[in-house]
């Protein structure tokens, strides 16, 4: 037998690095890779399981370079607020109360479900209890790159231990699909200790460190006053960075700051939905790629967006950036794709087995509808992903070579359960929240 799954009849994108668009295109899995792919089919084409994607899309699946799953469950919580207001006041009492591990197990399920129902196939995050997050990515299926939140400036709402970080980064992978990493949260609540202390181990396991930096004038102004100077000038002074870290957000930077990341080869991560809806400011994304940076993007956390879906992120940011632009030729369809699929895979190291549809890699896969009204007619492919598409018009998704959502219902979930659980949750923390301002 040729293929384990084979896929025909598809409009194919394979964001390759010839970027070829095939119609009436395939792509055959065997073993969980994609060993063949085009628009002539081998001679050998039969296959256990046959996808007739006719009038759909066929593209890799989309890489969610920075997230926090497990906070789904404050989705819509505290909205309309300034984030230092909304993390002292809302988010951080809140999850003092409620980080739990059966909390933080039913959340990653529902932004899970969430993010391959819209097209997300790996996943960047950062939270507490990140093997628990890691258990039920395995279980789900999707891939993942995950480790423990570190926080110590001021007294942290979940305190991890050095043993506890530290044994987790040089465990590495425990699985397939789960890549670790070290996650310092950022500058203003990191001591400079705690930064160099995990830029170290980074270095001597190799392990990605994925942070928040420049996300808002007020951490800017923060930093500069306790260090005098900017943030990424003053983890540059500590030799933080490096071609092994993911910065996000990156919203307040100064001209030498975008110089120092350059040089450094530093990875970014744009959530442009967040930063807008925080009123953290619009980063210089193109600024960012004329100098040279590889730019991700990233969703942010569900109880910032408030929502998972990569293909809003994906026109936000393109048509963000040619508005203050004030170009219409900037950051292009085309581009966009690129980011938000093999540019998210070289952010995270995983471009050798991701983000692109050739030989040899991950089938990490969606099939798009393009028959709805919306989505008619069709000129151009990338046109239609970033301007007209819509996560929900995400049909199947294939993540390892294994079918993880068919006809957009999922495989080993069941949705209403998974609701319900969270609503039940929902009700207790309105409740405590309720107590809370009463006592005020």
């Amino acid at each position: 037998m040729g293929f384990d799954t084979l896929i025909k009849n598809a409009l194919l994108v394979t964001v390759n690095s010839q970027m070829e668009v095939f119609e009436n295109g395939f792509v055959g899995i065997k073993s969980g890779n994609i060993t063949a792919f085009g628009n002539k089919l081998p001679a050998d084409s039969s296959a256990e399981t046959i996808i007739d994607a006719g009038g759909k899309i066929v593209m890799p699946g989309l890489i969610n370079a920075h997230t926090h799953s497990p906070m789904s469950i404050y989705r819509g919580m505290a909205d309309d607020i300034a984030l230092f207001d909304w993390l002292n006041d809302h988010i951080w009492p809140v999850e003092k109360e409620f980080v739990t591990e059966k909390n933080i197990a039913l959340a990653s399920e529902l932004s899970i479900a969430e993010m391959i129902k819209s097209g997300t196939t790996t996943f960047n995050d950062m939270y507490f209890y990140s093997d628990i997050t890691a258990g039920v990515a395995e279980k789900i299926g999707i891939r993942a790159v995950l480790g423990e939140a570190v926080i110590d400036v001021p007294d942290p709402v979940y305190k991890i231990s050095e043993h506890h970080w530290k044994t987790t980064a040089e465990n590495g992978k425990k699985h397939d699909l789960i890549t670790t990493s070290i996650v310092p949260h950022s500058p203003y609540s990191c001591s400079e200790d705690l930064l160099i202390n995990v830029k170290k181990v980074s270095k001597n396991t190799g392990v990605l460190v994925h942070t928040h930096i420049s996300e808002t004038e007020s951490e800017v102004e923060h930093i500069q006053r306790k260090y005098g100077m900017t943030p990424v000038e003053f983890l540059d002074r500590i030799k933080f960075l490096d071609s092994n870290t993911v910065a996000v957000h990156c919203v307040i930077l100064t001209d030498s700051d975008i110089e120092i990341l350059a040089k450094r080869k530093v990875k970014i991560v744009h959530c442009p939905q967040s930063n807008l809806k925080l009123a953290s400011g619009i980063a210089r994304v193109v600024d960012m790629i004329g100098a040279g940076l590889t730019v991700a993007l990233g969703t942010d956390g569900p109880a910032s967006n408030n929502s998972l879906d990569m293909f809003e992120e994906m026109k936000t940011a393109c048509i963000l950036q040619k508005g203050i632009q004030k170009d219409p030729t900037v950051l292009s369809a085309k581009e966009v794709v690129r980011i938000a699929t093999i540019n998210g895979a070289v952010a995270l190291g995983l471009d050798k087995i991701t983000g692109s549809i050739e030989n040899g890699k991950k089938a990490d896969i969606i099939i798009v509808d393009s028959g709805s009204v919306h989505m008619t007619p069709m000129y151009d492919p990338y046109s239609h992903i970033v301007y007209s598409a819509k996560g929900s018009d995400v049909d199947t998704v294939i993540i390892d070579g294994k079918i993880v959502m068919k006809n957009r219902i999922l495989a080993g979930i069941d949705e209403n359960v998974l609701k319900n659980k969270a609503n039940a949750l929902c009700v207790e923390i309105k409740k405590f929240k309720r107590i809370m301002e009463e006592k005020k």
